[in-house]
């Protein structure tokens, strides 16, 4: 009877032992790393290809308007996001034309940066529309 009420007692002090409220949790950061010194090294003119060696590349590029790349870094803690972190660049003609920089909050964030413009229709006087 006795070695079951030691076992007992020594599975119980393992587990409340894992549950220690003191143990250290480390931010964790997601997507891009959104690195300051290289941001402001970004000028309108560079090329697609500048841009990629100097950021790396984009968390998302929409499919109907490759000309906007969207990088993005996410801070978590104990599950949770703390901070969404946007570099969201524009290409004209494969050179930046502008960019900008935002924060902000929920993690469905990324999904209202997305362009979501469709592409333009066809004429629809055409015969073989809307095939």
């Amino acid at each position: 009877m006795r070695p079951i009420s030691i076992h007992i007692l020594f599975a119980t002090l393992l587990l409340v032992g894992c549950s220690f409220p003191g143990i250290y949790k480390d931010h964790v950061k997601q997507g891009n790393q959104l690195i300051t010194e290289r941001i402001e090294r970004l000028k309108i003119g560079m090329t697609r290809d500048q841009v990629q060696f100097l950021l790396g590349s984009p968390i998302t590029v929409n499919t109907f308007n490759p000309n906007r790349w969207i990088y993005l870094e996410r801070i978590d803690f104990d599950g949770s996001v703390q901070q969404n972190n946007y570099l969201i660049v524009n290409f004209k003609n494969d050179l930046v034309s502008d960019f900008q920089r935002e924060s902000g909050g929920s993690p469905s964030d990324p999904l209202s940066k997305i362009d979501t413009t469709p592409p333009g229709r066809p004429d629809e006087g055409s015969w073989w529309w809307p095939f």
